[in-house]
This record gives structure tokens, sequence and C-alpha cells, in this order.
């Protein structure tokens, strides 16, 4: 999946009313992500989605417009690539064996996510392309 752009707000967890103005007031529910994760570390909260490249335009320019003391960070173009398998119970290793894989091929992942049976990777989207290939080489594809 091509053609997104990809923004991350961060802020600490004291100050998580600020990141839910944020998100109501620009109503992502119609913007629909593609890919969309929240994560907490160090007392701070990060939001991480990708937008169809238009609409993460648009919500940074309004983001800009009306600055708010929660930063966030904006790539485009962005890529995602998603893989799921029956035996991925082993999610950590299998994990390990993908951020090695791409790490190897100097490809930069901006963002990932995983569960029990799938991998999601957000990366540049000049790099979708050699990802599939060195990845393709690390695990058996279904054809």
């Amino acid at each position: 999946m091509t053609d997104l752009a990809f923004i991350e707000l961060s802020c600490p967890l004291s100050e998580i009313k600020s990141l839910g103005e944020i998100l109501s007031q620009d109503d992502l529910q119609t913007l629909r992500p593609k890919f969309i994760i929240a994560q907490e570390s160090d007392h701070k909260i990060s939001f991480l989605f990708c937008l169809p490249v238009k609409e993460g335009k648009d919500f940074h320019a309004s983001l800009k417009e009306n600055p708010r003391p929660t930063p966030h960070r904006y790539i485009y173009p962005v890529g995602i690539i998603f893989f799921y398998g029956p035996h991925f119970g082993d999610r950590y290793g299998i994990a390990d064996a993908t951020f090695s894989t791409l790490s190897k091929a100097d490809i930069k992942i901006i963002a990932s996510g995983c569960s029990s049976a799938s991998v999601f990777l957000v990366l540049d989207q000049d790099d979708i392309d050699k990802a599939e290939d060195v990845l393709s080489e690390t695990f058996e594809v279904a054809k």
C-alpha cells in the first residue's frame, strides 16, 4: 500500500487531553487511517497513523496553522507492507527476523506493529519494492 503520509503525535501522559482535542477536532474517523497505533513509553504517549497523501497533507497543514503544545512528526510519501501467517505465534522471532533483514538491507523502519498473526511496517515509499524483495528471501511467500 503506497501513496500515504505518516503522522505521529506525542505528549506526556499528563497532557493527554491536548492529544484528544487534536484527534477529535480533526475527526480521524472521516479520514479513515490505513495504519493506526498508540504506544506508551517513559510517561509519554504517541499516536501514529497513516493517511492517504492528500488527507495527510491537509491534517499536517491544520496542525501547523493552529500551533499546539503537542508536537508532531510528518513524513511522506510512505508505504505499508503487511504480512501474516499461521505460524506467527512466535511473533518476537518473526519481528526479529523482519527487523534484522531490513536493517541489513539498510531499510529504515518508520513505524511497526505486530500481533500474534501479523506484522505491519511503515517504510519510506522508495524502500517498499526493495523491502518486499529482501523479505521474500527471508520468509516463504505463498504463490
